[in-house]
């Protein structure tokens, strides 16, 4: 008798597609987490543009709904390769940058580019906001900044009012893919509202937006992430390859679908994001603000929150410093420095945001080195001081110490650096198997059909690794990071 081979298929899968700055990754997960297909496509048109009047950027959004269907007829192609059918897909859930901002007319169509999420021009706009809204951001925690969609809105309504006088609603980048998926225009969720100006504690858009009535008719209905609109229209069915049964849900900002990949689902759980900067979400009962403006809070369904924020220190001075290194065999060389009795604060740029403001702070290195491993060492140590530092700060900020800590940010693969992490914060760090945001967007599309938010990631987040603080080098770092904070003191960032 010849061998049976039997192999998994699963019941469900959900479909996550993310949208960044440069391309579209997606990926089909089933009800266990595990990754049926993923696939990455980069945009035509992902470089900003200059202009006389200053650094722009902006991008087309028919550039981001061909990267959509390219992406999705890739993933679902793969999924028949594998054997599995089409119409096990229960939903698709997209995730987008936050900020960025798209108008559109009364045919679904942009009437001009999108405005993307780091452009400036809406400074001063976000100044004024700040004076008329101050109760609102007061509440809520946080300042209006150019990077909010509100003060972008703001700046077209004065600079460009033929645009605004031909746009139906104002929405955001996922957004739009979500209209183009389902035909359901006008619907926006309330991770991507929170910079459109979304009261997040009433559930509401506020009364202070009534100042600029042709503004607030604009304005798209909001929704909680993960809620089912529709189903794939045919069209888009067509373009994408996902049945018509497919239900579109909405989704989250980038940063809140890669907190729900990390794991992070108990009240206390901490996801870092460890890239180019360190951006930090606490999941919270409620909602976190200090008078300081140095937190602002997220809104998930089931009743949770993630108070956070971003910090400047994180992993840039490596590629700064360091460039054209092979970090794996350098962190494997800094390891015989560790623990580093030398002070570092490796930060690559100027200005900090995060645990302190201080627009002047600078990085230092308190004694210079020749031995590049050393310093390579000093600066890995100098991280997690700092990460500390925030960890310390969120700590305080919710009245309730977190013990865990999901670590996500490609970095994150380094063992080395985990457990350094590890050992300086004394926490637990968890780093899991599929850290990317599209992966979140799928669980988020999950949870629609699995029941609570938390039980949805505890059942699909899968982790890669834990790493324990080691108790022995303890001593030495607590006193590491008591000269960290003196010197921050000395110069006048603490």
């Amino acid at each position: 008798m010849n061998p049976v081979e039997i192999s998994y298929k699963p019941e469900h899968m959900f479909v996550g597609i993310d949208l960044g700055t440069s391309g579209v990754r997606s990926c089909a997960i089933t009800e266990k987490g595990d990754v049926v297909a993923t696939v990455a496509v980069d945009l035509a048109d992902a470089k900003p543009s200059n202009s006389s009047t200053g650094h722009i950027h902006e991008q087309r959004p028919e550039t981001w709904w061909a990267a959509v269907c390219r992406a999705c007829k890739q993933l679902t192609q793969t999924i028949r390769k594998n054997g599995l059918d089409l119409t096990r897909i229960r939903t698709v859930c997209v995730d987008g940058t936050s900020g960025t901002l798209v108008a559109l007319n009364h045919d679904g169509k942009p009437v001009r580019n999108a405005i993307m999420y780091n452009d400036p021009r809406g400074g001063e706009n976000a100044a004024h906001l700040n004076q008329i809204a101050s109760d609102h951001c007061r509440n809520h925690g946080y300042r209006f900044a150019s990077s909010f969609a509100i003060a972008k809105i703001l700046w077209l309504r004065e600079h460009e009012p033929r645009s605004f006088e031909q746009t139906a609603f104002f929405v955001h980048q996922a957004d739009f893919i979500v209209q183009r998926l389902s035909d359901c225009a006008g619907i926006t969720d309330y991770s991507n509202a929170l910079k459109t100006g979304y009261d997040l504690l009433s559930n509401r858009w506020p009364d202070w937006l009534e100042r600029f009535k042709d503004v607030s008719s604009r304005l798209p209905k909001v929704v909680a992430p993960g809620t089912p609109i529709g189903n794939i229209s045919p069209q888009a069915s067509e373009l994408t390859g996902l049945p018509t049964s497919t239900a579109v849900v909405t989704g989250a900002t980038d940063g809140v679908a890669a907190c729900l990949a990390s794991g992070a689902s108990h009240e206390g759980d901490t996801n870092v994001t460890l890239g180019t900067t360190l951006v930090f979400k606490r999941v919270s009962r409620q909602i976190v603000t200090r008078e300081d403006g140095l937190i602002y809070s997220h809104k998930l369904p089931d009743g949770y929150w993630l108070p956070g924020a971003a910090s400047n220190t994180g992993a840039e001075w490596t590629s700064q410093w360091f460039p054209n290194t092979d970090y794996r065999e350098m962190d494997a060389r800094a390891l015989e420095h560790l623990p580093c009795p030398l002070l570092a604060y490796p930060l690559a740029r100027k200005g900090e945001r995060f645990p302190f403001h201080f627009e002047a702070a600078e990085g230092f290195l308190a004694t210079e080195l020749q031995d590049s491993v050393q310093r390579y060492a000093a600066c890995l140590q100098g991280t997690a001081l700092l990460e500390r530092l925030a960890l310390d700060l969120l700590d305080a900020s919710t009245l309730k110490r977190g013990e865990s800590v999901f670590s996500t940010g490609t970095p994150s693969k380094s063992d080395i650096w985990m457990q350094l992490r590890a050992d300086i914060c004394q926490k637990m760090y968890l780093r899991p198997l599929y850290p990317e945001s599209c992966f979140g967007s799928a669980l988020l599309g999950a949870k629609s059909l699995m029941g609570s938010l938390a039980d949805t990631i505890q059942l699909l987040v899968h982790i890669d690794k834990t790493f324990e603080p080691q108790k022995q080098n303890s001593p030495f770092y607590e006193e590491l990071y008591e000269r960290f904070l003196n010197e921050l003191k000395t110069r006048g960032y603490l």
